[in-house]
């Protein structure tokens, strides 16, 4: 005698179902320490999908004149720990003018290929443990490493790809601070390896 026959249907069909979601789940991808792997993590944690934008989201309407770009660096960026070289990234100094603790920093750039007029925009909203005190300056670095004050970028972007000369254009924000807007150039060639 068959002993299939002595295990009712539905039971045979929803042990399939639970074996068929065990393999399943088995195949999905997992971190050493078995929790699930993502594509993106939070600003300042590693590597991320980051994509481009249309448009730019900023609608900050302040004028107070509280926050300044102190400078923008696209290449010939220098390590502040060990004072050599550093990798060729995106780097934004910003300084608070103002009494009051600034926070709630969003960041909007724009790569543009000065050859192909090719351009593409990104949006980055700062986590919230980025503030600066008053008088403070503080820098943020586009560039993926995971370090304190260092946020995910598009390895694939028109900075890590293009060999033309690049403007860029950054338009920073800040709670209650009026919208800063500086622009600079990034020569041809490519982005530079560190030494």
């Amino acid at each position: 005698m068959n002993p299939l026959h002595r295990i009712p249907r539905s039971v045979r069909i929803g042990s399939v179902i639970v074996a068929t979601g065990l393999a399943l789940g088995a195949c999905g991808s997992s971190t050493s320490n078995g929790s699930p792997t993502s594509s993106s993590t939070a600003p300042g944690g590693g590597s991320s999908q980051v994509l481009p934008v249309t448009t730019n989201p900023i609608t900050n309407t302040s004028t107070a004149q509280t926050l300044n770009i102190d400078s923008v660096l696209v290449e010939n960026n220098v390590d502040p720990a060990t004072g050599k070289t550093g990798s060729d990234h995106l780097e934004i100094a910003l300084k608070n003018t103002g009494a009051t603790t600034l926070s709630g920093f969003e960041i909007f750039y724009t790569f543009t290929d000065r050859t192909t007029k090719a351009s593409e925009s990104y949006d980055a909203k700062l986590p919230s443990s980025f503030t600066i005190a008053p008088g403070k300056t503080r820098v943020a670095h586009f560039d993926d490493t995971g370090l304190t004050d260092h946020f995910p970028v598009n390895k694939f972007s028109l900075y890590a790809t293009s060999k033309n000369a690049l403007d860029v254009k950054v338009i920073v924000s800040a709670d209650g601070a009026a919208v800063q807007t500086a622009t600079i150039k990034k020569d041809k060639g490519g982005p530079e390896q560190a030494d």
